[in-house]
């Protein structure tokens, strides 16, 4: 990567991030960040064979590749810049935390909360970080009410 700083944004087609993008975006557009946006394979869990494996491997590949380049044609739009892309294989708070440890330019992770009413969790990523994960990032990180409207987002932003 360049030298220029990021904002990172995890891509996994939650309704929340779209409202991660949005704040990002209106971010980025303020401090002149660009935006760097990652997706994660979880690994297959399944006893098959060879064969099966590939071709179960190959669709999340396709389905990762996807969510890539609908969270960038957001950024695109909303920015005007293509943003950065990252894909990685693995669990996602291990991966997660390899990629901010290995991308130094990385300065800020946008998370959105949970927008469901009926669930109490802010979301299985923002859990794990908060709870236990927090001491072990370098970045801090930016948590935005998943309830957000856009117009929301550019009252604040």
């Amino acid at each position: 990567m360049s030298k220029n700083r990021y904002i990172l944004v995890i891509a996994d087609n939650s309704p929340e991030m779209n409202i991660a993008l949005e704040y990002a975006c209106a971010r980025s557009k303020k401090t002149g960040r660009k935006i760097i946006i990652a997706t994660f394979i979880q690994p297959l869990d399944v006893l098959t064979t060879q064969g099966v494996t590939e071709i179960m491997k190959n669709e999340a590949r396709e389905e990762a590749e996807k969510t890539l380049q609908k969270a960038a044609d957001i950024v695109k739009e909303k920015t005007g810049d293509l943003p950065a892309l990252s894909m990685r294989e693995g669990e996602t708070i291990a991966e997660l935390k390899k990629l901010i440890e290995e991308e130094k330019n990385i300065n800020v992770l946008v998370l959105a909360a949970s927008s469901d009413p009926k669930d109490k969790s802010p979301g299985p990523i923002i859990n794990s970080l908060v709870t236990n994960e927090i001491t072990n990032i370098r970045v801090p990180i930016m948590i935005v009410p998943g309830n957000f409207s856009i117009e929301h987002i550019a009252q604040i932003t």
